[in-house]
């Protein structure tokens, strides 16, 4: 994107700039995306991160063809593939959820966005644990013989027979619905459920038996994920991917100016922010940066980087939102300001540096006003910086000028995505005064991009070939294939590397020729197979299934409670938590589900009545935020919003307690009265 372009779109993000309060926590949610992508074409908030990998596992990207070997803290988007090997075993985060595959696995991610997880297994076993759900959410696994929406959150397994011909559907807590010939059946917490049969399919369902080896291997993940992640939680977001690898291998500490700050533990010399590590490709968000370190998804991703005390440390901002993806929180520098005598080789040096807190994100991808304040709200306090009619290069950045805050290496080395801190070149000090700011890295990416040069240079392997014949049912349809990279190519070669807007990947899709020999990706769940009988019972006694033809809804969830955010110079604190969604594990002191179809249909009255006050709750607080009430300082503003969120949770907790289908009515707000001053007759100036 030129400069010009880039100031004409934020120029229009003064109607949507709020103020935030920088020492006031605020929810931990917003008012939730809708049920499709908006039509700016912005990119989703939620990419998946590539957080295990155990034997061999190999991974295609998007648009590609070739299957490469896998590296940890890829970035997973629709679009992508992974495939577990012979003793293979792979974790993948996405914000609050993480689905694990076995071996002899193929996993198809269709569609990841703020608004929908929809993956395809045609083989092979997954398990997916979800902790949270927005509103209107719809998360979908989809198999040779059935298709499974989750209703809840909870925990699931599908099982797929290498055959594709038997489906298997473990609810281990949470609620599914199967479709699958035109038909539906629900799956309860403690079932599985067993579909064989395509065309004339049956169902059946059983108790959860004792959990195998694979179970007890993500159970064992969800222990270790869940102690870290209580560790982190005073201080980022419950829906940040990576926060939990953090208390392994650093420590907290509270800044005056910063607030929470995080240290890596142990760091080689000469080490900085985004040093060690490569770049790739990926598609909508264009460079991207992939951390070696086992903790370097959430630094790279969210957050900024300051140097205090001649180290740096990672500053993860407030949390008063989900937080935002960004594929790499730096800035870019080149031009002709490098030495004559420093060597690049062909095509010159690029180089970046960390943003610091307070200084403005703008990707180098087209995006809306309204995307940039979410992917800058959690770091900057926009009121206080002007994110309207920038020009880059005139920008002060403070990381500029820290000794050995700027690195540099070759445009081959940058394409290529080789590994940049064996790499690095060394440039004259006073070159990193005289080179100018980038808008964008200037580098076009080409296939190697998409993966790196060391997996590119590594036999992958395999799955099955049968298995990229194989379609499976779909409630929801699936988005198009991804385009061609190579079709993309031509067309990033007369951009110099901006990523392609949502408007030109839509021309340019209209220009490809459909190849009529590419295999049918998925069938309609919600249709009879020609020919078939549909979807039945295996046996008397079960319940019936149902005629769909319409995708179901998810039920109306809630979101974890949000972490306070403390003022700089105050102890971190934690509001109480919220209540859970139905058929989930609940927090301390809620009272577990009624039994009885009167009782669970009351309390999933109560809890939509509670998803709908606390979204209204959310949307005032953070309101409240952009424009603090008149009379009202920072620390009553806090003590106030903490108040009412506790409040909520206990209106909820006494509800369910008494089987209630509603929430006892809300306290009425105390109203303050200021002392007359003096001066009768005059408004105090509140301070």
């Amino acid at each position: 994107m030129s400069t010009l372009s880039l100031q004409r779109s934020l120029s229009m993000a003064c109607a949507v700039a709020v103020s935030i309060v920088s020492s006031v926590p605020a929810p931990a949610q917003v008012a939730e995306p809708p049920a499709r992508p908006p039509a700016s074409g912005d990119p989703p908030g939620r990419v998946g991160r590539l957080a295990y990998l155990g034997g061999t596992v190999s991974f295609r990207a998007a648009g590609d063809t070739a299957w490469a070997v896998a590296v940890p803290n890829s970035p997973i988007t629709t679009g992508d593939a992974l495939w577990a090997d012979n003793g293979g075993r792979v974790g993948v985060e996405i914000g609050s959820a993480e689905v694990r595959l076995n071996q002899q696995t193929e996993l198809d991610v269709e569609r990841l966005d703020d608004a929908a997880l929809q993956m395809s297994v045609p083989q092979g076993s997954a398990i997916l644990r979800l902790r949270s759900l927005a509103t209107g959410e719809t998360d979908e696994i989809d198999a040779p013989n059935a298709a499974v929406q989750m209703a809840t959150i909870g925990e699931y397994r599908v099982d797929v027979t290498p055959d594709g011909a038997t489906t298997s559907i473990t609810v281990f807590s949470g609620s599914a619905t199967v479709s699958a010939g035109g038909s539906s059946f629900s799956v309860d917490a403690g079932q599985v459920a067993t579909v064989q049969g395509d065309s004339t399919a049956t169902y059946n369902l059983a108790d959860v038996g004792a959990p195998d080896e694979f179970t007890q291997w993500s159970r064992s993940r969800d222990a270790r994920i869940d102690a870290a992640a209580a560790a982190a939680s005073p201080y980022v977001s419950p829906y940040m991917p990576g926060a939990a690898d953090l208390a392994a291998d650093g420590s907290w500490s509270q800044d005056v100016a910063y607030g929470p700050v995080w240290y890596p533990r142990t760091v080689v010399a000469g080490w900085a922010p985004y040093r060690y590590g490569h770049w790739v490709w990926v598609g909508r968000w264009g460079w991207t940066w992939v951390d070696d370190a086992p903790w370097g998804w959430a630094p790279s991703h969210y957050g900024r980087w300051a140097y205090i005390h001649n180290r740096w440390g990672w500053c993860p901002g407030r949390v008063i939102a989900p937080p935002v993806f960004a594929p790499a929180l730096v800035v870019f520098v080149g031009g002709n300001g490098f030495s004559v005598g420093t060597s690049f080789g062909p095509g010159g040096g690029v180089g970046w540096f960390p943003l610091a807190p307070q200084e403005v994100y703008r990707p180098p991808y087209a995006a809306s006003p309204v995307y940039l304040r979410r992917v800058n709200v959690t770091n900057v306090n926009v009121t206080n910086i002007n994110i309207t009619n920038v020009n880059v290069t005139n920008v002060t950045y403070r990381n500029r000028t820290v000794v050995n805050a700027v690195t540099v290496v070759s445009r081959k080395t940058f394409v290529n995505g080789t590994p940049v801190g064996r790499s690095v070149v060394r440039v004259a000090p006073g070159d990193v005064a005289r080179v100018g700011i980038l808008d964008r890295a200037p580098v076009v990416p080409t296939r190697v991009s998409l993966i790196g040069q060391e997996a590119a240079n590594r036999r992958a392997s395999l799955p099955p070939a049968a298995l990229a014949r194989r379609p499976v049912l779909a409630v929801h349809a699936p988005p198009p294939a991804p385009i061609a990279f190579a079709v993309q190519q031509q067309q990033l070669a007369k951009t110099a590397g901006r990523p392609l807007t949502h408007t030109e990947l839509a021309s340019l899709r209209k220009q490809t020729p459909m190849v009529s020999a590419a295999p049918v990706r998925s069938r309609p769940a919600t249709t009879v197979t020609p020919g078939g009988a549909g979807l039945k019972p295996a046996r008397s006694g079960l319940p019936p299934e149902h005629h769909t033809t319409q995708p179901t809804p998810a039920r109306l969830t809630v979101r974890p409670p949000p972490m306070t955010r403390p003022a700089p110079n105050q102890p971190p604190t934690r509001v109480a938590p919220e209540p859970a969604a139905p058929a989930v594990r609940l927090p301390p002191g809620a009272p577990p589900m009624p039994n009885g179809k009167t009782a669970t249909a009351s309390r999933a009255q109560l809890d939509q009545a509670y998803a709908k006050a606390q979204q209204q709750m959310e949307q005032r607080h953070e309101q409240e935020y952009a424009k603090p009430p008149k009379g009202e300082t920072v620390p009553e503003l806090t003590a106030r919003q903490d108040s009412e969120h506790r409040d909520l949770s206990a209106r909820y907790q006494q509800a369910a307690a008494a089987g209630s289908s509603k929430l006892p009515a809300a306290p009425k707000p105390a109203r303050t009265t200021a002392k007359p001053s003096k001066n009768s007759g005059r408004e105090k100036t509140p301070r």
